[in-house]
């Protein structure tokens, strides 16, 4: 969740206990669930939390509007299936080559972190329009239309990950690895540098603060998680197809952060979480689910910038008060 340095140690601690209570149940899944599909959804749960994170790095925490982070995951997707099915690279050095061309891709966009608002968000439209049409034409390279097979699985040490529940253990990892990172990143001194440009960007320039340079350095890190994710994606589902890279799919990831909650790394996790799997679970309603989907997020949206998130903060908080009133009176 969002670090905040009024934190009493009460609530530090229940916000400790709890994020110890969801890490617990996320290693335990695999051995109460053992349903292939339902791991490779949780898996996919764990990859697009990645790109959410990223993306809460540029919007919730710098305030740049971003919708390209589609362009940087597949960027990342298709130089890890390359790498692997033409090249022979192993998975590790093909996971970590994908973030770094994904990062080195977004230098591209460094002039534009000069903009702001719709504007910034309209040059990341284009950025990912391009890279769409280069990986649905360029079939010399990415296969076109017809797409990217062959993909091998993971491969770590001489051990191919067979075993679904292996490969949620690796996805959940790097997810867990990633959320634990910008935790730091947002206590440092770079996450309070980046806050100060979010509430104010002209008071932050005239504070000396280099702010250009530190949204730069925002896209950059946000584009090298996006591209791990890629990595992973490629990997998880063994084929890529340029569709599954378009504009649409980054106001996906942006929807994730929102309806989690702009500004709450953990409400970014809650976000990819609804987004992937609640169209799953109205599969049994047919040609109804998307309408009910479409519902639900407008219901989400009334909360505001909270998201679920915030609602579920509010809860906890509610609950444990009701809990105090009882033990006290008791």
């Amino acid at each position: 969740m969002s670090a905040d340095p009024a934190l009493s140690p009460r609530r530090s601690l229940q916000s400790r206990v709890a994020t110890l209570v969801f890490v617990a149940a996320l290693l335990v899944f695999p051995a109460v669930y053992h349903n292939p599909f339902a791991l490779h959804m949780m898996s996919l749960v764990a990859i697009n939390a990645m790109v959410a994170l990223g993306l809460q790095l540029l919007f919730g925490f710098s305030g740049q509007l971003s919708i390209g982070q589609a362009a940087f995951y597949g960027i990342g997707a298709y130089t890890s299936g390359l790498l692997t099915t033409k090249l022979g690279v192993p998975f590790p050095a093909a996971l970590l080559a994908s973030g770094v061309v994904a990062s080195v891709a977004s230098l591209l966009m460094v002039p534009v972190t000069r903009l702001s608002g719709v504007y910034l968000a309209v040059s990341t439209i284009g950025f990912s329009i391009l890279v769409h049409l280069v990986l649905m034409n360029e079939e010399w390279l990415t296969g076109g239309t017809f797409g990217l097979i062959g993909i091998p699985r993971v491969s770590l040490f001489g051990y191919t990950l067979r075993n679904p529940a292996y490969s949620y253990f690796l996805c959940v990892g790097c997810a867990l690895a990633v959320y634990a990172a910008l935790v730091r990143l947002e206590r440092s001194r770079f996450g309070r540098a980046i806050n100060a440009i979010r509430q104010n960007e002209d008071a932050a320039r005239s504070s000396g603060l280099a702010v250009t340079y530190l949204k730069s350095q925002c896209f950059v890190i946000a584009a090298f998680i996006a591209g791990l994710a890629g990595s992973l994606y490629a990997h998880q589902v063994r084929y890529l197809a340029p569709d599954d890279f378009t504009f649409w799919k980054s106001i996906e990831f942006l929807f994730m952060v929102v309806i989690g909650g702009v500004g709450s790394l953990f409400g970014a996790v809650l976000g990819a979480a609804f987004v992937v799997l609640l169209p799953e679970w109205l599969r049994e309603i047919g040609d109804y689910r998307m309408l009910v989907f479409g519902a639900l997020i407008v219901t989400a949206m009334l909360f505001g910038t909270r998201g679920l998130a915030g609602v579920l903060a509010a809860t906890g908080r509610a609950l444990g008060a009701l809990m105090r009133r009882a033990a006290a009176s008791g």
